[in-house]
């Protein structure tokens, strides 16, 4: 089923999205339709990583390595790298 929605858009913004739906071959629905896509996309890729439990473990990891190494200044990136090379 589709349904129709009002949206208000600044008059240069919307000469920019028919410019762009023009360039693609594309009615703007169709434009409006991918972008939310891509955005919503996008988005709950961003949620997944916080709630990703082997994510969580491994930023536990690193701040217990950055405590045990204080002062050091070294790069905490190259520090995982070594350790992980260790294994």
């Amino acid at each position: 089923m589709t349904k129709r929605v009002m949206i208000s858009l600044p008059s240069d913004f919307l000469a920019e999205v028919d410019r762009v739906a023009h360039e693609e071959h594309r009615n703007c629905s169709e434009l409006f339709r991918e972008a939310l896509r891509l955005y919503i996309e996008i988005h709950r890729k961003a949620q997944i990583p916080r709630d990703d439990p082997l994510i969580r473990s491994a930023v536990e990891t690193q701040d217990r390595l950055s405590r045990l190494h204080t002062g050091f200044r070294e790069d905490s990136t190259a520090e995982v790298r070594r350790w992980r090379e260790l294994r």
